[in-house]
């Protein structure tokens, strides 16, 4: 493909790497190097002679012609690179490798680039997708007394204990050295070690759950929390007329949500059988990158708190080696997935755009109670945009999927 006096061809191209070359003809060149040379004429200010008016030969002679040649190819390489890229349609995933192959003094400028790029799949059928689900979850008795009992807890009053002995479920008053904080005691963590001792004494304890390890807490408080009755009152505490209208509330908002994940748990499920149905190879240089971004991430994350990346590794019971083998694998699968999506939405034509995004965006903000403006604003201000874009356009393809799909409850 010829453009602005310049070749762009593909030289090789596989499923993950292409190969391009471009030649720039000999007048570009040309107008190339004298535009290097007019500049550094008109920057220079050398006795004896008016600015803008250095001859070429006192410059070769000062810098050596090879400079000008160089800084104009340079500028080629930038110019020309960008135009190829976009005009032979590729979509590079790595940096762009760049290679001379001829830079004659007075004649074509040719030179390569190499990068890594995402295959073209051929999708499978999308529509239709056979998936056996589990069935729907019926709301018991059990699990409505599961949400009372977190609500009484929710709406629950302390009081000091007299006997002041910590017990599970109590709220200690501790003090470690200076800093002193609360903290709720329960016999399935790490706080279960404080059961039994008094005020006054000083326990050797690992809190990671509070953000202590390996502390000497002194004792300073007992409290036990007083839960409400389950009754009338707690429901109006609630903003329900009674005890019945909230015991049905919870079922309805239960139900919701036991949909609702199970809805999305579908969903995830029928993306991961399309990828199942094809080979989606991606360039491993991509991959690796991601990978090392990711890691390097989170060992700044866990700096942040304080936290070691070797502590980090010890609690999790992993090497270095197989962490990064297991983001390897998420990786691969999470880009694999967007593959799929971005492919598909492309065939079905499926686009947003700003208007459009940010009248969704508005509504998201309204169902949350939130200021839309400011909801919108802070979206942008934290480059999310394009991933809220892509975001809605992903969901809107797996939509596609989800009603198309064919399900059967498991046991059927």
């Amino acid at each position: 493909m010829t453009k602005n006096d310049a070749n762009y061809e593909i030289k090789e191209r596989s499923a993950n790497e292409v190969t391009v070359q471009v030649t720039v003809a000999a007048p570009v060149v040309k107008n190339g190097v004298e535009a290097i040379y007019r500049r550094y004429g008109q920057e220079m200010q050398i006795p004896g002679f008016r600015k803008g008016r250095v001859p070429r030969s006192f410059l070769d002679a000062r810098f050596g012609r090879k400079l000008f040649l160089e800084e104009a190819q340079n500028e080629l390489k930038e110019r020309h690179l960008k135009q190829a890229i976009t005009s032979l349609e590729l979509n590079p995933v790595t940096t762009p490798q760049l290679a001379v192959v001829s830079d004659e003094d007075e004649g074509e400028f040719v030179f390569t680039t190499s990068f890594s790029i995402l295959p073209t799949i051929e999708l499978p059928e999308y529509r239709g997708i056979e998936l056996a689900v589990e069935p729907e979850k019926v709301i018991s008795a059990e699990d409505i007394q599961k949400a009372l009992d977190q609500l009484c807890h929710r709406c629950a009053t302390t009081v000091t204990k007299d006997e002041a002995v910590v017990a599970s479920g109590n709220i200690v008053h501790i003090q470690d050295g200076e800093e002193k904080w609360k903290a709720h005691v329960e016999e399935d963590s790490a706080s279960a070690v404080l059961i039994g001792s008094k005020i006054g004494d000083t326990v050797e304890v690992n809190l990671p759950d509070e953000g202590v390890e390996h502390a000497s807490l002194t004792i300073l408080g007992v409290e036990e929390l007083v839960l409400p009755e389950i009754d009338d009152d707690l429901a109006k505490t609630a903003g329900l007329d009674n005890l019945a209208a909230l015991k049905e509330n919870i079922k309805e908002n239960l139900a919701e949500s036991v949909a609702h994940n199970r809805k999305q748990k579908i969903r995830i499920a029928l993306l991961d059988r399309l990828v199942e149905q094809v080979e989606i190879p991606l360039p491993e240089s991509f991959i690796a990158e991601i990978v090392k971004e990711e890691m390097e991430k989170m060992k700044q994350d866990l700096a942040e708190l304080s936290i070691s990346f070797e502590d980090r590794l010890e609690k999790l019971g992993k090497s270095e080696e197989e962490l990064l083998a297991e983001q390897h694998t998420a990786v691969t699968a999470r880009l694999q997935r967007e593959l799929l999506l971005t492919q598909i939405a492309e065939k079905e034509g499926i686009t947003v755009d700003d208007d459009e995004l940010e009248k969704l965006a508005s509504d998201e903000a309204v169902k949350k109670h939130q200021d839309p403006l400011r909801f919108v604003a802070q979206i942008k201000a934290n480059d999310r945009w394009e991933e809220y874009r892509t975001t809605t356009v992903n969901t809107r393809v797996i939509d596609i999927m989800y009603n198309e799909a064919r399900l059967t409850e498991e046991g059927e």
